[in-house]
């Protein structure tokens, strides 16, 4: 219990503490954000709209748990990261009870703790976007598979067709997709794929249940918009981002393996070990044989597709951390001593070393963030933990991995405290969101920066030829005009149009300008 409760409180500081410290300048979050707000004032739970247009990017589960926080904490960042923060220590807490279910207390700690230390992770659940419930809902159904499969009791099947079918109601058909395969795949491997394993589960009733949680809404929102949505979603964003993928977010085979690595640092060193150790254990330990394989298919899956982001194989988190848990608690369980994990502490004190350094010369040549290079200094504790690791090693393995763990969790925690705020404030959306949400007349041209749209509260008109935007300058007075381009040199040949001031967005090539009629 002393265990649990530490996780408990340690997830709700990491996910939950500002919360709302930063502004939805995230592209995704912005969007989602903003169409959110849309179907709340205008009462729309069907249709999802972004800036007054049809926004056929995701299904609506994300905009549901964003009105839910606004209507909880305001219409707010906090209030649209809410439900997000509370899938991820979800995810957390379902993952401490299933390896202290079927294992020990040791490994449920080690688990959660190796999810808790990794900053992309946290990060992840505290974004506006559907990736947080698509996680929840994938990794649950995943662990009441397992349930069902171990236990032969269909109340565990029952739960993982609701998961399943609110995992199609997050994003899509990879909801069905990466369970079924993992499903499947497991079966295959531990030779229980048979007819009376498979009608254990009444599949007849997963019909059902997945069908009664996630059809309603994808055939209201089709028959709502003619087809529209519904081409969209399924062609568009699911087989061409597949088949073809976006533009900028290609790579090698290989990638969604170092996606994977590196967002679960620092205790990712420990995967080789892991994968090992299961293939060691794959035919006493079926629970363990199942996280490598869950881990394997997101992997492969998104290694074969030809858009690859981090965010996408972050899914694989959950499993990757049962898998090092269990590591770590069967080699202190039995005593290994530190010259056998040597090369895993000093890639991880090398890691902590490295990270500060890092972060200097990023925010030193990354626009706009050249004159805030001080807050590396916020990541002081990371090379400590390293240190006192080194210095714990010989004493107890536990205690120096403890020491790393605490160092991550609390440099994560002051991350969200300062440095992520004060990176927040170079962007372009801090500096001119007062003046772009009390200002009457704002419209864009070509493109702007779409948390504009969330904080101007109200439909921003976005012109594509400047002869529209010059007609429109022409009948309406004291306009403000909102442009992103990677090179704005063109709107300084608009006639009747003052620059009130260009800045460079924060993590991307673009730069924001500010226009003012004359």
């Amino acid at each position: 219990m002393k265990y649990f409760l530490l996780i408990l409180i340690f997830s709700s500081l990491l996910f939950f503490s500002f919360l709302g410290g930063t502004s939805v300048f995230q592209v995704a979050e912005a969007r989602n954000a903003e169409c959110a707000r849309e179907m709340m004032e205008s009462e729309e739970w069907i249709v999802p709209t972004f800036n007054g247009e049809l926004r056929t990017d995701k299904p609506a589960l994300e905009y549901y748990g964003m009105i839910a926080g606004y209507k909880l904490l305001g219409t707010n960042e906090g209030g649209a990261r809410f439900f997000s923060a509370l899938c991820g220590m979800l995810v957390v807490l379902a993952t401490y009870w299933i390896a202290r279910r079927h294992w020990s207390e040791k490994a449920a700690w080690w688990s959660a703790l190796s999810m808790l230390a990794s900053i992309h992770l946290i990060v992840q659940f505290r974004l506006a976007t559907p990736d947080p419930y698509l996680i929840l809902c994938h990794t649950l159904s995943i662990y009441f598979f397992y349930e069902g499969w171990y236990s032969h009791r269909w109340k565990w099947f029952a739960l993982m067709y609701i998961f399943l079918g609110l995992g199609i109601f997050a994003k899509g058909p990879v909801g069905l997709l990466l369970p079924g395969l993992t499903y499947l795949l497991f079966m295959l491997v531990t030779k229980t794929l048979t007819w009376k394993r498979i009608l254990e589960q009444k599949p007849w009733w997963g019909v059902l249940i997945v069908t009664a949680v996630a059809l309603p809404w994808y055939y209201a929102v089709s028959v709502k918009t003619g087809g529209v949505w519904t081409r969209a979603f399924f062609f568009e964003h699911n087989l061409n981002r597949f088949d073809t993928g976006l533009d900028g977010h290609h790579g090698p085979f290989v990638m969604p393996v170092l996606f994977v690595l590196a967002g679960m640092l620092p205790f990712s060193v420990f995967a080789i070990r892991a994968f090992k150790e299961t293939w060691r254990q794959r035919k006493t330990n079926s629970l363990l044989l199942m996280t490598a394989l869950s881990t394997i298919v997101v992997i492969v899956f998104y290694a074969v597709s030809h858009t690859k982001l981090i965010n996408y194989t972050s899914p694989a988190y959950p499993f990757l951390s049962l898998m090092v848990g269990s590591t770590i608690a069967g080699l202190s369980a039995n005593k290994v001593t530190y010259q056998k994990l040597r090369n895993e502490i000093y890639i991880i004190v090398f890691i902590t070393l490295v990270l500060p350094v890092a972060v200097f010369f990023f925010a030193r040549n990354t626009p706009p963030l050249q004159g805030i290079g001080w807050i590396a200094w916020f990541l002081f504790l990371l090379p400590v933990g390293g240190v006192v690791a080194l210095v714990l090693r010989k004493r107890s393995i536990q205690y120096g991995l403890c020491a790393i763990a605490a160092a991550f969790m609390v440099t994560t925690f002051i991350i969200f405290w300062k440095p992520f705020q004060v990176m927040d404030d170079q962007s372009p959306v801090q500096k001119y969101e007062a003046l772009v949400s009390s200002h009457k007349e704002v419209v864009a041209y070509k493109d702007f920066d779409n948390a504009f749209a969330f904080y101007a509260e109200k439909r921003i008109p976005v012109f594509q030829q400047e002869k529209q935007l010059k007609a429109y300058l022409a009948s309406h007075e004291d306009v403000l005009v909102l442009c992103r381009d990677r090179d704005l040199s063109y709107m300084d040949k608009i006639a009747n149009l003052q620059c009130i001031g260009k800045h460079h967005d924060l993590f991307s090539r673009c730069s924001t300008g500010v226009y003012h009629e004359r």
